[in-house]
């Protein structure tokens, strides 16, 4: 089995024959076992929202090899998927992914068109994780500083709230802060406090989308001024951030299953 999930809201953890790990809201993984693997995994209790896209590897790589698509993560996982268990986590969901995945829990098609609807919205966050994954390209570097600079990212999405200086984040994954600037800035396209500031955004997007306010999104953020964050939004995502809020309450369903 090949899968890619789609977290909008709320985490899980997961435990795919000893492989394991843990989701927060706007995260994309994917994961890939052989037949007849074992998996578990633990809902949260305060709500779950997922969009699971499941393939044969083999469909997957003749979809990804149609668009000319080979040798990224998803091919190369795809490719030994048969032999064992593989996890990586991709890139996050955006404002615009984040509004596909609402979309296929909140959309009122019914039938055929539901079907084709949400098949659409499928190749949609497909097409934005290849996109992601082409912009982000970089020359290969040696296993030790990719390692390293994974390392880093984990750090910082574990210690957003109080993030570390780049001499503290150094010292914690173990090389100079010259190399940390540099290989963070080459693996993931931004700078590390470019990074932060990009994760508190797409937290700010899920904290809006479960209804919290934009002041209570603001400070969450680390804005003390609202209207700071509201521009900071729009500079980021081109819209304000209660327009995001009204659209996301006009779209909501009565319930979701």
């Amino acid at each position: 089995m090949f899968g890619i999930g789609f977290h909008l809201k709320g985490g899980a953890s997961f435990d795919l024959e000893g492989e394991r790990f843990e989701t927060r809201p706007l995260d994309v993984w994917a994961g890939a076992t052989p037949v007849g693997s074992n998996s578990t995994f633990c809902l949260p209790e305060h709500g779950f929202h997922t969009v699971s896209l499941r393939f044969a590897p083999d469909a997957i790589r003749d979809l990804l090899a149609q668009h000319c698509q080979y040798g990224g993560v998803l091919d190369e996982m795809a490719r030994v998927a048969s032999a064992r268990v593989s996890i990586s986590r991709l890139s996050p969901l955006d404002v615009s992914t984040a509004r596909i995945v609402h979309a296929m829990f909140a959309t009122a098609y019914a039938g055929s068109a539901r079907t084709l609807f949400l098949e659409s919205c499928a190749l949609g966050l497909l097409a934005a994780q290849v996109d992601a994954a082409a912009r982000i390209a970089t020359p290969p570097r040696d296993l030790a500083d990719t390692q390293h600079m994974h390392s880093a990212r984990a750090w910082l999405d574990d210690h957003l709230d109080d993030p570390p200086s780049i001499v503290e984040l150094a010292r914690v994954i173990g090389v100079n802060d010259f190399k940390l600037k540099r290989s963070f800035k080459a693996a993931f396209g931004t700078t590390v406090f470019g990074y932060v500031r990009q994760r508190r955004m797409e937290r700010a997007v899920a904290h809006l989308h479960d209804g919290l306010s934009v002041a209570d999104t603001a400070d969450a953020a680390g804005y003390i001024c609202p209207r700071c964050f509201a521009d900071a939004f729009r500079r980021h995502y081109g819209v304000l951030p209660s327009e995001l809020t009204r659209a996301a309450m006009a779209n909501a369903p009565a319930s979701i299953g």
